[in-house]
């Protein structure tokens, strides 16, 4: 059957370019919907703040009228400035298992990046590393974690023999509770840096939750700003992140650590709500309260960490190993969570790495971020 890549142009096939993995996941019991408003958004720059210092096209491939694949193309400006590069971006990929299909979005996405100057391709990005990225490589046979992704097995296969490399791989860490056996040790160090009262910590304040958030957005933004992949957030994305994260977080798994009144580190564990996810498939309407509830119980089983800073000058006193111990023990209180999950956690990041395998965490997941240099590449 005849294949086409068109652009989406209109409100009919940006609703399929939304809608596309509802199909393709209809027998994939280990996918996870996302909420379709917030997909929407996610992809319009009327929307979504990313988009103000960003550009994109989005892409659709049909075969007989019937969208088999999609795929969008992306400048990230304000990321291109920071890191010196001249990097375009792949995301938002999903495909039937269709080699000519995937590899014409590809290249749909290439010529529009290397019109606008781009010189290597990066990707999947959701739109960036601060929102969804990677494409599962290892892993396939456990659901995901809240807020990653999941692929089937084929799809690595798509991009590699479309001569993608890969240019780095991202780990989820997953710590079973009845798992934990700290060495001597550890327990000693750990001991001695709580004794030490060389910092304080407290929760979040489940009253005001806002400025808190901010503060850990903060200190993501200054822990992280020399590591692989950095984007920084605009304050309008961070705002954005503060009404998406507010009414879902659990104050006691967010904590923060201050050197007398400075913030110095803190880390946020969001509860597992892909249950919750998979019930709703994508809609919040009328049922979504009953929904909530007859999920509730399951929602403490699992806690993902997605946010982890320590401010550069703080890293030798303790304090990666006092933000754990302190997720841990919150863990050891709720009788029914099972895991807390690291993730992702960059490969090269060995200091982080060891840390949580120090925590008998183990590799459940790897993703992968691919690479390809467009001057090589024929427009």
């Amino acid at each position: 059957m005849p294949l086409t890549v068109t652009p989406v142009i209109s409100g009919l096939d940006l609703d399929g370019f939304v809608r596309l993995p509802w199909r393709l996941y209809a027998d994939s019991p280990l996918w996870v919907p996302p909420i379709i408003s917030q997909e929407r958004d996610l992809v319009s720059p009327a929307c979504h703040p990313f988009w103000k210092t960003a550009r994109r096209e989005l892409f659709l491939a049909r075969r007989e009228g019937r969208i088999v694949g999609r795929i969008a193309a992306i400048v990230d400006e304000k990321h291109n400035a920071y890191a010196g590069e001249r990097c375009g971006a792949f995301g938002f990929f999903e495909c039937e298992d269709d080699a000519e299909a995937a590899h014409a979005l590809l290249d749909a996405a290439r010529r529009w990046l290397a019109a606008r100057g781009m010189t290597f391709m990066r990707g999947p990005l959701n739109p960036s590393t601060n929102y969804t990225c990677g494409m599962l490589v290892d892993g396939f046979e456990e659901p995901p974690a809240f807020m990653m992704p999941w692929n089937p097995p084929y799809y690595p296969t798509l991009l590699e023999t479309w001569n993608l490399h890969k240019e780095q791989d991202l780990f989820a860490y997953r710590i079973a509770k009845s798992a934990v056996r700290l060495s001597p040790a550890m327990a000693r160090r750990i001991a001695l840096f709580k004794a030490s009262d060389r910092f304080t910590c407290r929760m979040a304040n489940k009253e005001d939750l806002a400025p808190d958030i901010r503060t850990m957005l903060d200190l993501y933004r200054k822990s992280w700003a020399q590591n692989w992949g950095f984007s920084p957030l605009s304050t309008e994305e961070a705002e954005h992140h503060v009404h998406d994260l507010r009414d879902i977080l659990d104050p006691e798994f967010f904590v923060l650590f201050f050197h007398g009144d400075k913030p110095a580190a803190g880390m946020v564990a969001m509860p597992d709500l892909t249950l919750l996810l998979k019930r709703l498939d994508g809609r919040i309407g009328l049922m979504a309260p009953l929904h909530f509830l007859s999920c509730k119980n399951a929602f403490g089983r699992g806690y993902r960490i997605m946010l982890f800073g320590i401010l550069p000058e703080y890293r030798l006193f303790g304090l990666p190993l006092l933000l754990l111990d302190y997720m841990l023990e919150k863990a050891r209180k709720r009788p029914d969570l099972n895991w807390v999950e690291g993730s992702w956690v960059l490969e090269d990041n060995r200091t982080i790495c060891d840390l949580i395998e120090d925590f008998s965490g183990r590799i459940t997941k790897r993703y992968r971020i691919y690479r390809r240099e467009i001057p090589s590449c024929p427009i």
